[in-house]
């Protein structure tokens, strides 16, 4: 999904760690995203592969068009959690 216009209000410092269940490595960042809509400001809690957001080059305070993968995982205790993520762009 393609977002414009987007604020990037906020990002993290890269948090890494080893994937329980693959065991590879990972490392990640989180960005909360502002924009307007109908009903005013909004904001929106993304995360992003660091290594992904280096390639994308965006910063802080930035005003950016950027696509979103959204998806929801459901976990063995039937625990469910929207994954909303950056991505670069997708070749249709």
């Amino acid at each position: 999904m393609k977002l414009s216009n987007v604020k990037i209000a906020t990002v993290s410092e890269v948090q890494s760690g080893t994937s329980k269940t693959t065991g590879k490595p990972w490392a990640s960042r989180a960005v909360l995203l502002s924009f307007e809509d109908e009903l005013g400001e909004n904001y929106l809690s993304a995360a992003v592969d660091a290594d992904v957001w280096e390639r994308l080059g965006f910063e802080q305070g930035q005003i950016v068009d950027l696509f979103l993968r959204c998806r929801t995982k459901r976990f063995n205790n039937n625990f469910l959690a929207n994954d909303i993520r950056i991505v670069e762009q997708p070749n249709f």
